[in-house]
């Protein structure tokens, strides 16, 4: 296995994690339902999955 090429910018799923509480008040009926495009940041975390090795070229 190894890392994707910009493994480095999976470092800004972080900013998430500053807007996880307007998440969970948009999930108890109080917040914006545009307070979910807060969990975009989350989508950035996927960029620290490694990636698989061609099983050819070992």
């Amino acid at each position: 296995m190894k890392l994707q090429k910009y493994w480095y910018l999976g470092f800004l799923g972080l900013i998430g994690i500053y807007h996880l509480p307007a998440l969970m008040v948009t999930f108890q009926g109080d917040g914006s339902w545009w307070g979910m495009t807060n969990a975009l940041w989350f989508l950035w975390f996927a960029n620290f999955i490694p990636e698989r090795r061609n099983p050819d070229n070992t």
